[in-house]
């Protein structure tokens, strides 16, 4: 009986240099070897086996039950198994021992007996839960710089797959409601060798969308696939068009990297929405945020209705792209664009000044002011004007956005404002005279540069909830005439402390006539402190303070009393 060389978990000193066993080696077995492998694997364990499709942390670092995995030392290979708790030889006699002389060991995983340390092969099938993971090629080489003491072979096996997800974003408006697609090819190569030439056609594994049928909007398909372009190519039910495929081509995807591409249907062609890439990996990126898409600026209307962008003072628009009910990006220099009903038109930039250079040189948004009276909701996220590839980490130190929907009465929804850091007069005039705009944004920024908020909803006469100002620290201006005539505002809240209140005229006139019609009013402020450094400095009206029809309350929530 012959024993194999094998990395080991635990061994004694005297072992320590076996290599070949003797007669006497014959009576032992794996189980009582000391210098025999006991490789632990499992959530949180060194190994990074995944299930390819898992979004939690847990599920991307777990084995399952069955799982092989193949070590080779010194030319000989030996296929271990995972019973869900312990893995262990396929053979009980058949196993490595530490050798001083052979430290490199070669892993990889699946140990399929297809699979080697050389090259994975991609499955056909990858069809549910279950087949895709005998795609999940991974594979490392680890060569000790001596015995570990605990005899054990620390391994991290590096993925030599991507992961590809097609997600059914939207159907474009030549469908009924009822649109869905048959059923997906995807296109790989057929083994993660680099001079591979030879195709596989993959069934992807699908997981149906909000819809809960497969095939509808939502629904998204993914398959491990070799590096390289990869073609997908997508069926439409018999009926919808022709029987040929939409056809999708992918640019060169990485080994260890997750890619999502958000797809428009169309009956004649596919458009690629937008795309994300992450690593693949436990402890960065999980499945879910690569499913995230970017939250561009758009605009819905319940009627057809059209806009333009208008400059003044010589302001040039630039790195604008516009898409209208989620069909192609088209570059956008502000000329008139239609949409509505049940469509959207979607706004996105590259440009990270914003919309304006200063106050007097700037560009704004204009509804079609003829025929219905269509009231338009806007939504997303504003820095995806900026840069709307990585609008999350932006820099909007230099961004402006004065005067952009300035006078759009038709406006009733406005956009998010997370930007923390912002340039002066970033706001003002942003939403002057917005007459339908209920409720306005959050305003999250800590340090108030000058007259950043100055005017910004001015005459806005339905504004009803006012912002959230977090600002810690103001200057000159900074919230000068913010909300001045809006006479429905019911509640406003400032955040910023009583001695950060003294940059000149900060808050002057910021509530002028506005809930004189409010039947009743809440202000919420830092402290008591803060609201009777308003009052000194006459920063509040009468209707904003104190009385049966004004509810002061501080940060807490907690009623604030004369």
């Amino acid at each position: 009986m012959k024993y194999q060389k094998i990395l080991g978990l635990v061994a004694t000193a005297g072992l320590f240099l076996a290599g070949c066993t003797t007669d006497s080696d014959t009576q032992n077995t794996w189980f009582s070897d000391p210098s025999a492998v006991r490789i632990s694997a499992s959530v949180g364990s060194t190994f990074t086996r995944s299930n390819p499709t898992a979004r939690l942390d847990e599920g991307l670092k777990s084995f399952n039950s069955g799982d092989k995995i193949g070590v080779t030392n010194g030319g000989t290979s030996v296929i271990y198994s995972f019973d869900g708790t312990d893995w262990s030889p396929g053979s009980n006699t058949d196993y490595l021992v530490w050798d001083t002389k052979n430290m490199s060991f070669q892993c990889w995983y699946p140990a399929d007996g297809k699979n080697s340390f050389d090259k994975g092969y991609i499955q056909a099938d990858q069809s549910d839960a279950q087949k895709i993971v005998n795609s999940d090629y991974m594979a490392a080489e680890i060569k000790p710089a001596s015995i570990p003491e605990d005899k054990v072979l620390k391994v991290e096996l590096e993925r030599k797959t991507a992961r590809l997800t097609l997600n059914i974003s939207h159907f474009n408006a030549q469908f009924a409601d009822v649109a869905k697609i048959d059923h997906v090819n995807i296109i790989s190569k057929a083994s993660t060798d680099a001079s591979e030439t030879s195709t596989v056609t993959i069934n992807p594994f699908p997981v149906a969308g909000e819809a809960s049928e497969i095939g509808k909007v939502g629904t998204t398909y993914t398959a491990l696939v070799a590096p390289g372009a990869i073609e997908a190519q997508l069926y439409l039910p018999s009926g919808e068009a022709a029987t040929t495929p939409l056809v999708v081509k992918t640019s060169a995807l990485e080994a260890g990297k997750s890619y999502t591409y958000n797809l428009i249907v169309g009956k004649d062609a596919v458009t690629i929405d937008d795309m994300t890439v992450a690593e693949w990996k436990p402890g960065e990126t999980t499945g879910g945020e690569a499913l995230e898409r970017p939250d561009y600026l758009t605009f819905t209307a319940d009627g057809s209705t059209s806009i333009k962008i208008e400059c003044t003072g010589g302001y040039v628009v630039s790195g604008l792209e516009y898409s209208v009910n989620f069909g192609e990006w088209k570059e956008w220099s502000g000329t008139w664009v239609s949409f509505g009903p049940k469509t959207n038109l979607r706004l996105r930039g590259t440009s990270e000044k914003g919309t304006a250079e200063s106050s007097s040189k700037y560009a704004s948004f204009t509804f079609n002011p003829y025929g219905n009276e269509q009231q338009v909701q806007c939504t997303g996220d504003i820095r995806t004007l900026l840069d709307y590839t990585n609008y999350k980490n932006v820099d909007t130190g230099n961004a402006r956005f004065c005067y952009l929907f300035y006078n759009c009465k038709k406006l009733t929804t406005a956009p998010k404002l997370p930007a923390m850091k912002l340039a002066n007069e970033c706001y003002k005039y942003m939403f002057g005279y917005c007459e339908n705009l209920e409720t306005a944004p959050d305003l999250p920024a800590k340090d108030l540069p000058q007259s950043c908020y100055s005017d910004m909803f001015y005459n806005c006469k339905n504004l009803v909830t006012g912002p959230k100002i977090s600002a810690t620290k103001m200057s000159k201006n900074s919230c000068q005439w913010m909300l001045v005539n809006c006479p429905k505002l019911s509640s406003v809240t400032l955040l910023t402390p009583s001695d950060q209140m003294n940059a000149e005229s900060a808050l002057m006139r910021w509530l002028e006539n506005s809930g004189t019609s409010a039947t009743t009013r809440t202000l919420v402020v830092k402290d008591k402190a803060a609201y009777n450094e308003l009052k000194l400095k006459s920063y509040l009206p009468s209707q904003w303070q104190i009385s049966s029809s004004c509810t002061v309350q501080d940060e807490e929530g907690n009623d604030i009393t004369e």
